[in-house]
């Protein structure tokens, strides 16, 4: 079904710089082996486990995320040169904002989706930002991860 992230993602190649596009795809493919996953499995795991049975995949939330933030960017040109933004970092953060949950899930014997013994114990915006920085994300990039890390523990 798949052959490459950018069939799962079409999205990547909106990021114009190459060299962040290969760190995007470098981050998921560890992920996914971390995981335990193959890149066919990306639309059977669900974007949350909080929901049971949610009709929603991880694909398609992460793609939905990203197609936002892409239409926030085009909106943001309102604040003109007094507030810039990087699309490309804007992209890259939108794309890998739940990362970690290749590594905080794992698929049982059965096909269904748990958490896996890592996200027991570590929640998915912490080994996503691991992640990122071990595959030499900017450090914008690993801001917008770590305002997810922010929002999840302020929700607790």
């Amino acid at each position: 079904m798949y052959n490459s992230w950018y069939d799962v993602f079409p999205e990547i190649v909106m990021i114009s710089d190459k060299e962040l596009q290969k760190k995007v795809v470098e981050t998921y493919e560890e992920a996914l082996k971390t995981g335990g996953w193959q890149l066919n499995d990306i639309d059977t795991i669900p974007f949350t486990l909080l929901i049971p049975d949610t009709m929603i995949s991880y694909r398609t939330h992460v793609r939905t995320v990203t197609r936002m933030s892409l239409k926030a960017y085009e909106e943001w040109e309102v604040y003109g040169e007094k507030f810039k933004l990087n699309k490309d970092y804007l992209l890259a953060g939108a794309l890998l904002h739940d990362v970690g949950k290749l590594i905080e899930y794992e698929k049982t014997a059965d096909g269904k989706t748990q958490k896996s013994q890592l996200g027991k114990n570590l929640r998915h915006p912490f080994s996503g930002c691991a992640l990122a920085v071990k595959h030499g994300l900017p450090v914008e990039v690993l801001h917008t991860l770590s305002l997810i890390m922010l929002k999840k523990a302020m929700e607790r």
